[in-house]
């Protein structure tokens, strides 16, 4: 495993989706307390790690990649 640098254009997108995924794990969360709906709580741990990835790419600038040398 190798860790590959992500490129100016997309770790923006990694920041834009990770405030997304966190926005919908909020917005999971507000429609789930106030009973409109049932969420299960999966979907809202989910966008919530998601988010947390997309987040982490971005803050690093890297990602793992599997080596294809083996």
């Amino acid at each position: 495993m190798s860790w590959a640098r992500a490129t100016v254009f997309s770790r923006l997108l990694c920041l834009t989706l990770g405030a997304g995924s966190f926005w919908v794990a909020r917005h999971l969360t507000k429609l789930g307390a106030s009973g409109l709906e049932d969420v299960p709580p999966p979907f809202i741990l989910l966008s919530g790690l998601a988010g947390l990835g997309f987040l982490c790419i971005a803050v690093l600038g890297r990602y793992p990649r599997p080596d294809t040398n083996h």
